[in-house]
């Protein structure tokens, strides 16, 4: 009797083993099938980094190649300036100089400006980005330029119902700028005509694809009262 009873003893021990056993094996094909799960979403995660990398890359190129070579060199007499369109998605939340007034490209802030009528200078890096999402300036010092001529460049930034903006810009060697990524037309006066097919050739043409600039700003400019 003695006997039996460890035999039953020792049969028991091996059933809770066995399941230990099991359990451990259990626990283990468990944690790999959790870390082949992280690897493969990491993998897909990287996947569609390289792949929206990609995307943006061919679409800076195709402007470059394409849209931007495509563009002429002159409009109705007036040359249009080219700069070559560097800073492409370069943000920066500090001031940025730039090499060039009014500026077309280089670093610029995180924010585009809106479009529309502005009464007040526009930050040169709001700007900047707002033309690399495809927006037109209508820039104009407001020392030189006469009423009916800012009216008339408002006019048309009114008119639009995306892409374009009408700013005053003291201190620029042109009376007026037309300004786009990386291309400037200056105007010492002002050709209704030239700024409205330079609107439909650069209007919407910024180097990042997909992006627009919505017409919500409507203060016009108001000249100072002298005295």
């Amino acid at each position: 009797m003695p006997q039996g009873k460890n035999t039953r003893k020792r049969k028991s021990g091996g059933a809770e083993a066995a399941e230990r056993k099991r359990q451990r094996l259990e626990e283990r094909r468990h944690q790999k099938a959790e870390a082949l799960a992280r690897q493969r979403k990491a993998a897909a995660r990287a996947r569609a980094v390289r792949s929206v990398a990609l995307i943006a890359l061919a679409g800076v190129a195709f402007w470059f190649f394409f849209l931007r070579s495509s563009t002429p060199d002159e409009i109705n007499g007036h040359a249009i300036t080219g700069f070559g369109g560097a800073g492409v998605g370069k943000h920066s939340s500090e001031p940025v100089s730039s090499e060039m007034t009014p500026p077309v490209q280089g670093t610029h802030s995180s924010t585009p400006a809106p479009c529309g009528v502005y009464g007040s200078l526009v930050a040169d890096e709001e700007l900047v980005h707002s033309l690399e999402h495809g927006a037109v300036g209508l820039l104009f010092d407001p020392t030189r330029a006469t009423p009916e001529d800012i009216k008339e460049l408002e006019a048309i930034a009114s008119d639009a119902d995306e892409n374009v903006l009408s700013a005053p810009y003291e201190g620029m060697e042109p009376v007026f700028a037309i300004a786009s990524w990386g291309e400037r037309m200056d105007l010492d006066e002002l050709d209704i005509a030239a700024v409205n097919e330079y609107i439909d050739v650069f209007a919407g043409k910024g180097p990042e694809a997909g992006q627009t600039c919505p017409n919500t700003v409507d203060t016009p400019y108001t000249p100072a009262e002298s005295g």
